[in-house]
């Protein structure tokens, strides 16, 4: 099942009602939690693309959930090689150097994922 932002809004609703709700004296609506997501999006981004001037770019740790690395991949020069189908030889285009967002999941998720798959995937 695919989640879409307004179940994950609703989501998130739930949750800061049940651990901020009373501490602030604040209902938490649907579109308050859609407003702080929108909010969290550009500020993940932002720090995961801080140090992309250097080789190795840094991280952003995502609580339980996992980490949000920025690999950066080598530009690659034009070569000749083969066509597998024809043999005919063919030219492939040089590529850019490019940044890659890339997600490692923590150990709280595999952990939660284990137990799903223990459970409901017999």
């Amino acid at each position: 099942m695919t989640v879409s932002k307004t179940q994950l809004a609703d989501a998130y609703a739930a949750a800061l009602n049940k651990a901020l709700g009373k501490a602030w004296d604040h209902k938490f609506s649907r579109r308050d939690a859609g407003k702080f997501l929108d909010l969290l999006w550009p500020i993940v981004g932002d720090l995961a693309l801080k140090d992309t001037k250097k080789t190795a770019p840094g991280s952003v740790p995502l609580g339980h959930l996992g980490r949000l690395k920025m690999r950066y991949k080598a530009a690659t020069k034009a070569r000749k090689g083969t066509n597998p189908f024809t043999g005919e030889p063919a030219t492939f285009k040089a590529k850019p150097a490019t940044l890659q967002p890339r997600f490692t999941a923590g150990k709280a998720l595999k952990e939660e994922a284990a137990k799903y798959s223990k459970s409901k995937m017999k």
